[in-house]
This record gives structure tokens, C-alpha cells and sequence, in this order.
């Protein structure tokens, strides 16, 4: 029997509170009338340390910031807090979304006026990919794995019939889905 390190699991409402605190220092510098930004770790081999013990390799103390007022980092600020949302609706709402799921959930259009006074539009997301950073920027964070936070990378297919199964303390009773299926 191999000893190890308990995993630290953490409960629904852990979860929420700590996706909600992201959110919650964006709003506490507008309330303090400072300018809003995010400070996300860099996913990047320079910012990579070797961690000898644990034989593995962990992010380091570089972040990049993600600020309202910056131009070059408005629209991924937007996009951050967009997919934050759209992750703590689907815990609260006890939804499984995969992330093809919260890509087109926030796909949308806005319009605006710039500063010339011409009407713009701007799309929340081009590809797949980039609500796909997205994600992981948030996991980095956070500290909250995507499959913690309730994202399934993919749907890998749909089960339906007499069952009843457990998922994540829930139970699911498969008779009383028809036509829908339960994607797993």
C-alpha cells in the first residue's frame, strides 16, 4: 500500500466562495475607485521551478496583469470575468457544463460606440481556443482544477435506460431522463 498526502478535496460551496473571489477583488478596487485589474499567474517555461521533493514542475511568482484601462489587455479582463460568471452560474445552477458548452454560452456579440463616436463590434471570443485560456488562466488563478470547478473537457458520449447512478454526491435517476440521455 503506497502512503501518500491526503488530497485536499474541496466542497461545492469552497469551490463557489473561491471562484467568488476572483470576482470579489475586481469589484473591491472599483468600490475603492482604484482602476480594476486581475493579476493571473504566467503559463509560461520561464516562469517554471523545478520543485526537487515533489518531482514536479510548478509555476513560479511571475503574473501578468489584466487591466480594464490597458487596451492591449481590456478585452481578455472582459473575457476573464465573462467566463468566471458563466463557471460560478453552472455551480450554483448544478450544471456540467463541457467547455465547448461555456464557449458558446458566452459567444456573443457587443456593441458600443467608441471613442470617435462610431458604432463598434466587438465578439466576446473568436475560436474555441481562446475561452479555452480562458479557463485555464482562471484555474491558475484560483488553484481550482477545471474538473473541481464542474467542466467537462468533452462529452464522451450519453447513457439513458434503467439506472441510477452516483455523480459527485448526486444522485442520478437515468429512467427519468427519455430522449435527453445523461452525457457522459
Amino acid at each position: 500500500m503506497v502512503k501518500g498526502k491526503k488530497r485536499n478535496v474541496l466542497t461545492d460551496e469552497e469551490i463557489i466562495r473561491k471562484l467568488e473571489e476572483l470576482g470579489k477583488l475586481v469589484v473591491e478596487k472599483i468600490m475603492r475607485e482604484e482602476k480594476p485589474y486581475l493579476e493571473i499567474p504566467l503559463r509560461t517555461l520561464s516562469n517554471t521551478i523545478w520543485d526537487k521533493k515533489r518531482r514536479i514542475l510548478m509555476l513560479g511568482p511571475k503574473k501578468s496583469i489584466r487591466s480594464f484601462f490597458d487596451i492591449n489587455e481590456s478585452k481578455k479582463f472582459m473575457q476573464t470575468l465573462l467566463m468566471l460568471s458563466l463557471i460560478i452560474t453552472a455551480r450554483r445552477e448544478n450544471d456540467y457544463p463541457t467547455i465547448r458548452d461555456l464557449y458558446y454560452t458566452g459567444k456573443h456579440t457587443l456593441e458600443y460606440i467608441d471613442h470617435t463616436g462610431r458604432k463598434r463590434k466587438e465578439e466576446t471570443w473568436d475560436s474555441q481556443d481562446e475561452s479555452n485560456a480562458i479557463i485555464q488562466d482562471i484555474e491558475v488563478a484560483t488553484g481550482i482544477l477545471r474538473e473541481q470547478m464542474g467542466i467537462m473537457h468533452d462529452m464522451k458520449g450519453k447513457i439513458v435506460g434503467n439506472m441510477i447512478i452516483r455523480s459527485k454526491g448526486h444522485r442520478i435517476d437515468l429512467t427519468k431522463l427519455g430522449y435527453g440521455a445523461y452525457s457522459i
